[in-house]
């Protein structure tokens, strides 16, 4: 076989994904005072596909599953349906296999305080996944690895940082010493459910920029959890966006951003702060906020589309049916009926606030 043959076979054989949650479910049995049992549904078919060198955002309120979706990733929590694939292969649950998939997929949590013993220094905890995943190496080479790691993170001098405990260190250092820590594996993706969220905003954007940069020189894939906009757009590449549970939009972030094809996607953004709004344009983009009401529960949620019971566009089969996914072009989706019967117009012709106060006036008329 020639050689530009072999290329191409080897090319072939090489899938388009690093990492993928295909059709993922997780049901979690909860007991109630009384010794009942009630299944909450924490996530509903999700499907996630990571790209080498990609930044993928996933965003939506508290309680929207994103947490539950990136620990089926991590495996910490096995799909109850649906499956978890690493470089083309679904993964198997035996503790070698275990602990192979860990040295590629590590999960940045959203407390950096947390996630680190408090009892041993920086050293110690560093150490600990270098003699985990990398066992070949000796007690120089691990030394030797430990400083390439901080000074990687920008923790310099990186011995001073080294014989620190965590309570020594800010917010954003100890989240630092967290992504040093997963890099230690050498993994090819990360998994960060809201890196920054804690952190105080003036370094936040440093911590975007170090993560920006590990994608740039490691080729590094990245779930991105998150309830920021702002920092989601800054960022990643594309944007998914969850509801209680469900996947109901996906598509380049521009695109989503620009012009959202989902109801919810829209309230998302208009209700992201915006320093160009004058006073007048947060007062109407805002009035009604106070009825919006509350995501639905998850042990009993409502039939159909999920969002109709707070959509102002909801229509009779938003009660009835769950609502086909619409393919939009460029890799963008929603799962909306507006698409389907023709409406979907009517998402960029108005805003949330606007569309609720057009319905109330619509309900009231008909009383």
């Amino acid at each position: 076989m020639s050689k530009v043959l072999r290329e191409k076979a080897s090319a072939a054989e090489v899938p388009d994904y690093v990492l993928e949650a295909r059709d993922v479910s997780k049901h979690f049995t909860v007991r109630g005072p009384l010794g009942r049992t009630s299944v909450v549904r924490a996530v509903e078919d999700a499907t996630v596909r990571l790209r080498p060198g990609q930044i993928l955002a996933l965003v939506g309120e508290s309680g929207s599953g994103k947490t539950t979706l990136a620990r089926m990733l991590a495996r910490f929590h096995e799909p109850t349906q649906g499956e978890i694939v690493l470089r083309g292969e679904p993964v198997s649950g035996n503790r070698r296999a275990r602990r192979a998939y860990h040295s590629e997929v590590q999960l940045i949590f959203q407390d950096p305080f947390g996630s680190l013993n408090p009892l041993h220094r920086v050293r110690y905890n560093l150490d600990r996944a270098l003699r985990l995943h990398q066992p070949h190496l000796t007690a120089t080479g691990r030394e030797r690895r430990l400083t390439e790691l901080l000074e990687r993170v920008s923790l310099t001098p990186a011995a001073e940082f080294a014989a620190k405990f965590p309570h020594e260190l800010s917010g954003g250092q100890r989240q630092r010493v967290v992504i040093a820590r997963a890099l230690a594996v050498e993994p090819k993706v990360l998994l960060g459910d809201e890196p920054i969220s804690m952190l105080d905003v003036s370094i936040r954007l440093e911590m975007l920029n170090l993560l920006q940069r590990l994608r740039t020189e490691d080729g590094l894939a990245l779930l991105y959890i998150t309830h920021d906009i702002a920092s989601a757009r800054y960022l990643c590449d594309e944007i998914a966006v969850m509801y209680a549970g469900q996947m109901v939009e996906s598509g380049p972030k521009e695109e989503v951003i620009a012009s959202p094809q989902h109801p919810y996607t829209k309230l998302l953004i208009e209700s992201s702060p915006d320093p160009e709004r004058g006073v007048g344009d947060r007062e109407a983009l805002f009035a009604g906020a106070d009825e919006l009401g509350e995501p639905p529960s998850l042990i009993d949620p409502p039939t159909g589309c999920r969002f109709h019971p707070r959509c102002p566009f909801a229509m009779r089969e938003c009660i009835d049916e769950t609502p086909p996914r619409t393919e939009l072009g460029e890799g963008h989706w929603a799962t909306c009926w507006l698409h389907v019967k023709g409406r979907a117009g009517e998402l960029a012709e108005t805003t949330h606030a606007a569309a609720a106060a057009a319905r109330r006036e619509t309900m009231q008329g008909a009383l």
